[in-house]
């Protein structure tokens, strides 16, 4: 009788917690987005104090974050695919750290001007172009098919959480240090990442064919998205999502003022709300695992942040506001999870970070748009109309995101 041979089984993955380069990913992200909710707030209050208080100059400011994604979010995407991953990110964050110092160097020596702040922000903006779908395309290489959607949801809550305290924390140390000497800790911030990604070992990925052109590979992109009905989906669900939300953040502060008649104390305390719901969320996701289906997460997700900007729209108190951005928040952090696992685990390791550039660009491209369509109707209208207008939009794509026969296999 012939000797039977059988196969060894096959060894569970590593659980998250136990893997190193994982963790030390996690642990790199949660002291650099600490440091960008610093910077966040440390950057407008510069301007606004070498600008006296210009408020066209803090909207600049935020204008020049944004200019990169246009500028160069595809072309970021190629190179993340040609390149060694682990060693963009090393490089984006330690160029960021030195490029943060700019500022207070320049303080210190009492040479700093507005555009030097603007400058600096666009150069890390534009670096960040590479580090984010970089990072985002490495996390199949880190962990186990099987654990890509609690991988997203343990990155999305610790980014989340650090926003938390970030920017309150912000405010304190603009009171005690200043503006410019905040973003020694914004540096320290980036280079603490860096080292942490030395600790990261990824699996090789195969790199984007050699000889061919940037244009032929992003259009080697586009096609390969529209191919596919549940990415092209995906991405057009995603662009919805932003019309739903970008809003908010504009829109709250003109609610909070004119509408409740409240303060910096109640609007930081709301903002705190949404980011609360999306930690918990982002746990509740974690526990969850595989055992999330993605398409119905993604149609979820926009789902609770139609309702939740609908309900905003109408709350009769703060206590109801705050209720309506705890909802926000998970909807926002179950609709960012279940994205990024599709595009994921969707998408040859070749393309990933092309296919995840697009997604970004197309999705930020749209914002400004929103946002001004959102003023008009809050300026012939009110803000409660605005925020009303464009989460019934957001609520009308769940229906066909729910009629999709791709999203509904996802």
């Amino acid at each position: 009788m012939a000797a039977q041979h059988h196969a060894p089984p096959s060894l569970p993955p590593q659980p998250l917690l136990r893997n190193r380069g994982f963790m030390a990913l996690i642990a790199g992200q949660l002291v650099s987005r600490a440091g960008d909710a610093l910077f966040s707030l440390a950057s407008v209050w510069l301007v606004l104090d070498l600008t006296n208080n210009n408020p066209l100059a803090s909207s600049a400011a935020l204008a020049v974050e944004f200019l990169p994604y246009l500028l160069f979010g595809l072309v970021a995407g190629a190179y993340v695919d040609r390149w060694d991953r682990q060693r963009i990110m090393i490089a984006a964050d330690t160029i960021r750290g030195v490029v943060t110092l700019v500022v207070p160097l320049l303080a210190a020596l009492d040479a700093l001007q507005v555009w030097h702040v603007f400058a600096v922000s666009f150069l890390l903006s534009s670096f960040g172009r590479l580090f984010h779908p970089a990072r985002q395309a490495v996390i199949p290489d880190l962990v186990d098919a099987s654990q890509l959607v609690r991988a997203n949801a343990v990155l999305e809550g610790t980014g989340q959480a650090a926003w938390i305290a970030g920017p309150a924390l912000g405010g304190v140390l603009v009171a005690l240090v200043g503006a410019a000497n905040v973003y020694y800790l914004d540096a320290a911030s980036f280079f603490f990442s860096a080292a942490t990604l030395l600790l990261v070992r990824p699996r090789p990925h195969p790199r984007a064919r050699t000889g061919v052109s940037l244009r032929q590979e992003l259009l080697e992109a586009i096609r390969y998205v529209r191919e596919r009905a549940i990415l092209r989906t995906t991405l057009l669900v995603g662009v919805v999502g932003i019309v739903a939300f970008a809003p908010v953040p504009a829109l709250l502060p003109v609610l909070v003022r004119g509408h409740f008649g409240a303060g910096s104390r109640e609007l930081g305390a709301l903002m705190a709300c949404f980011f609360a719901g999306s930690v918990l969320t982002s746990a509740g996701i974690a526990r969850l695992g595989q055992r999330l289906h993605r398409g119905r997460a993604l149609a979820g997700g926009l789902g609770a942040v139609g309702v939740g900007a609908f309900a905003l729209a109408l709350a009769p108190s703060l206590a109801v506001a705050g209720l309506m951005l705890l909802l926000l928040g998970g909807g926002a952090a179950l609709f960012n999870v279940a994205e990024y696992s599709i595009f994921q685990a969707e998408t040859s390791a070749e393309l990933r970070g092309r296919v995840i550039a697009l997604a970004n660009v197309l999705s930020q491209a749209a914002r400004p748009l929103i946002l001004i369509v959102a003023g008009a109707i809050a300026q012939l209208a009110d803000v409660r109309a605005a925020l009303a207008v464009l989460a019934g939009a957001a609520l009308l794509a769940v229906l066909g995101g729910i009629s999709s026969r791709a999203l509904r296999a996802a």
